[in-house]
């Protein structure tokens, strides 16, 4: 059974000072909750034989799981704990900005990733979309976990969220096991307004 828990929000939704926080934000989600720690989670995902992934894009982030039928309320489980109740540890948090600075580090050396950064910013100027989804050394050096804390709560609820659910399970098997794991869930405090139109 796949699961595709999508939230309306992503790099287009970054503090303008701030590029990289949704990149941040989904890069952490399954690095700790409030309920399991890094290794936990994945110790968890890999003794059902599961697989769990996160990111973000420009218009959304995600969480992704692929799990057995027998594994399917575990599933459900542990996508609604990664989206509701991330911890955002310190450590995690500096572990992960290191990891995204490392690999700014090499894309800026790539002719390919320098060009499509260039090409978006000519292309849309000053809007949301003509900055890097993935910040830049100065924007994820000033990001702070408090940055974090506050995108997930405006973000993340589900009034703004889509939970997809495909495979070996019926529709009253779905419907009754979104139901349990994410029907307690509030709603987030902001949902994605239309961007500003693009240049022409």
């Amino acid at each position: 059974v796949s699961l595709r828990l999508i939230i309306r929000a992503g790099g287009a939704q970054d503090p303008a000072d701030k590029s990289g926080v949704a990149t941040l934000v989904a890069a952490l989600l399954d690095q700790g909750t409030t309920t399991k720690d890094a290794e936990q989670i994945a110790s968890s995902i890999d003794s059902i034989g599961g697989l769990v992934g996160t990111g973000a894009g420009s218009d959304l982030s995600f969480i992704n799981a692929v799990v057995m039928k027998d594994s399917f309320a575990f599933g459900l489980d542990m996508v609604s704990d990664l989206a509701r109740n991330p911890a955002f540890a310190p450590e995690e948090l500096e572990r992960q900005r290191q990891q995204i600075l490392s690999e700014l580090k090499v894309g800026y050396e790539d002719p390919d990733y320098i060009a499509g950064m260039v090409f978006d910013r000519l292309v849309y100027g000053f809007h949301p979309y003509g900055r890097p989804d993935s910040g830049t050394p100065q924007s994820i050096n000033s990001i702070t976990r408090n940055d974090l804390v506050a995108f997930h709560k405006a973000w993340f609820g589900a009034n703004n969220a889509i939970l997809a659910i495909v495979g070996d399970v019926s529709h009253e098997e779905a419907f009754a096991g979104a139901e349990r794991a994410f029907g307690k869930w509030g709603h987030s405090e902001s949902v994605a307004a239309k961007p500003v139109e693009p240049p022409p």
